[in-house]
Formats: C-alpha cells, structure tokens, sequence
C-alpha cells in the first residue's frame, strides 16, 4: 500500500457481475430525499465524465496503470443501467500541474463530476479547479491527507485497514496491539493508522517498534522490539510492511527473539508473493484484503474483454464509474442532483468489484475487507466481508 500515491480491495458469478455492480448496495435513496446541493445535471440526458488517469508521464509503468484504469472505466461505462454516461479520458501525467491542467479542460469540456486522478500530487492539483466549478472528485489516491472538502477517495486507506484489522483482533479475544513498523513516512503514516484505530476501538496499545529498512536495520532493531512487545504483554502485533518491503526479515526475526505468542495481523496483502505465504513465521497469522472471489471474478471478465491480467489497482476505477453510474440512476428516478453531498455519502453505500464501499462526509472511504489467514502456505478466507453496511459501523 502506498500511502502518497495510490493503493493499492465472494461468490458472485462473472456473468452477474457487470449488473450488480451497476447499482446501489441498497435501493432506498438516502435518508431525508433527493440531493440538491450538487451541481446541475440533466440525469436523463448522457452525462459529462472525466476520467483523470496517469497518461503522459512518460513512465511505461505509469502508462501500463493508466491503460488499466481506463479500461476498467470503460468495462463498467458498458455495464451501466438505466443512467448514460459520456465519458472522457485525460492524461493527469502522475503531477500535481498535470491534475491541474487535465481538471482545467474537463471543467472547461462540461464535465460534471470528476473520476481519478491516481496520486495524491495530482489530485492536490485537480482539487481547487473542481472546487472551483463546484464538481466533485472521486479520488483513486488512498491518501487520506487529500480527502475532504470535494474529494473522496476511492483507494482503500491506512484507517480503513487498521481499523479492519483492530476490530479482526478484538473479535478474537486479541485487545493488545503492537506495531512494528519501516521508518520513514510511509511507516509513520500506517503506525498514526494503527493507533488511532486501537484508541477507536478501545483495546490497548502495547507499543510502536520502528526498524531501518534494511536487513542490517532489521537485525539490530528485532530483538530490542521483541523484548520490548513481549514485555507489554502484546497479543497481537501490526505489522505495516510488506512482501516488497521487509517483511519476512521482521517477522522471522521477531520470532526468533523470542516474540511467540502475539499473533502477527498485515497491512498490506501477503499472497501478492508465495515466498511470504511461505515465510515460517507468517503461518497462522492474517492480513486484510478485497473478498478474493469479487476480485477473481473481476479479473476474468477483465481479461475476456482486453486479453490481458489487469494491474492491481482496476478495480477502483470500475468501482468509481459504477458509483457514478448508480447515482445518475437514482437522480433519474428521484429528481435531485446525482452528485450531491448527500448521495455522495448515503449510508447504504455503493456495491464494488473490490467490495462494498461508502463514502463519509471528510471524503475518506470505508470499503468491507476480507480477512485473510496464512494456512500452510496458503492464503485462506478466514473472515468473509460483509456485503452491506447494515450491521457495520462507521
């Protein structure tokens, strides 16, 4: 997960997916009627959308994400009902003048609501130029730092993870939580992640153990770490780093300075590598992720469509045209703007190939994760996510 620029969220069949994830996760409209502090919008008529992605960068990485997004963007434009978009791409080139110029021509084409842009430095740019035409922007970025105002961001956030995670805890007797973290800004953002969720929560914080990202850092910090957590009584430690990072080096070596009981939950998905599934002393322990079967599911119309796996982080953008697809069909049917604050943040929320999701009033998102657990090598659903928001709080 990536905390400055974007993040990189079971059972339903491929065939009924494009249908069920054109439309809301619950048919009542939002609570006190329809929306009218949004910008004007003729729901009957196709409606205006910028789509904000990294073209122009002139990194083929960039441009490889770019081209997932807009295809998945297209993919869910085609599985629209009862709403028409007119959907328009343009290149954000992963900066913040480059947000602000792609902004600046979607305002000035008759775009009604902005889709993307990806990272957060191009979103600080696309922000005021929206705000000032009064549209909204439904953010890939999982920076929460950029959210609010008219930005909601569609990446799944640090808060979202942790809080995922606290409450994974809890539900299993767990109310003591470590961290272990990389130094650095990413790691300081996921550990601010993790505490507030444990205060939120009302379980206790055993401590915050940082280490230098390097086999050497993590050698010398792991043993005072463990001493220090098993001390605390942690029954559980966060670990934030990943498969890319240094997670089998903490991990194992917080094991082997004798951290044994606590068990280790993950920010970031381990089954992105078989070597971390494999790590010995990641076994037992659990990470937060997308319902694996939504995101299957995904993924194989994604590849009947294009002929190619997308990238990580499509499924957003699908959920984000989607989201605007339901709305426009609510408007339609119950008079209003569709992209008011008020539909924009229904507590019912949005269905997602990623899971269901919604929107809070300061622009940060909840999306419904999977818990996932490290059996024998394998990464097994131990926790399904909810399907709505029914019985979740927010």
């Amino acid at each position: 997960m990536l905390s400055t620029g974007f993040s990189p969220l079971a059972g339903l069949r491929a065939a009924a997916l494009g249908a069920a994830m054109a439309v809301l996760a619950a048919c009542a409209g939002p609570t006190g009627g329809a929306g009218s502090d949004g910008v004007a919008v003729d729901a009957n008529a196709p409606v205006r959308v910028a789509l904000l992605v990294p073209y122009g960068s002139g990194d083929p990485g960039r441009e490889q994400i770019a081209r997932s997004l807009e295809n998945a963007a297209r993919l869910a434009q085609a599985d629209l009902r009862n709403a028409t978009i007119d959907l328009a791409v343009y290149p954000s080139a992963g900066t913040s003048a480059g947000g602000q110029a792609a902004a600046e021509q979607a305002v000035a084409e008759g775009a009604k609501i902005l889709v993307g842009p990806l990272f957060s430095t191009e979103t600080a740019g696309a922000q005021p130029v929206a705000a000032r035409a009064g549209l909204n922007v439904l953010s890939f970025s999982n920076n929460s730092q950029v959210a609010g105002a008219n930005v909601y961001i569609l990446g799944t956030s640090f808060e979202n993870t942790a809080d995922r995670l606290v409450a994974y805890g809890l539900s299993h007797g767990l109310r003591s939580f470590g961290v272990a973290y990389p130094a650095g800004l990413e790691g300081e953002a996921a550990r601010d992640a993790v505490t507030a969720a444990i205060s939120a929560r009302g379980a206790t914080l055993a401590g915050t153990e940082a280490y230098n990202l390097s086999v050497e850092g993590i050698q010398a910090a792991a043993g005072p770490a463990a001493a220090a957590l098993s001390g605390a009584g942690a029954q559980a430690v966060i670990l934030t780093d990943g498969p890319s990072g240094g997670l089998a080096f903490i991990s194992e070596g917080l094991r082997a300075n004798g951290l044994t009981a606590a068990q280790f939950l993950g920010m970031q998905r381990w089954d992105v590598s078989a070597e971390a599934l494999a790590v010995p002393a990641l076994q037992g322990g659990a990470f937060a992720a997308p319902d694996p079967n939504l995101v299957a599911a995904f993924n194989g119309r994604y590849r009947t469509a294009y002929g190619e796996s997308p990238h990580e982080l499509a499924g957003i953008a699908y959920d984000g045209i989607a989201a605007v697809g339901a709305l426009i069909a609510q408007a339609r049917s119950q008079g209003g703007s569709p992209f008011s604050t008020q539909r924009l943040t229904q507590p019912s929320g949005f269905a997602g190939v990623n899971g269901a999701f919604r929107f809070s009033s300061n622009g940060r998102i909840q999306r419904n994760l999977a818990m996932i657990e490290v059996r024998n090598g394998q990464a097994v659903v131990a926790e399904r996510a909810a399907r709505s928001f029914d019985a979740v709080g927010f």
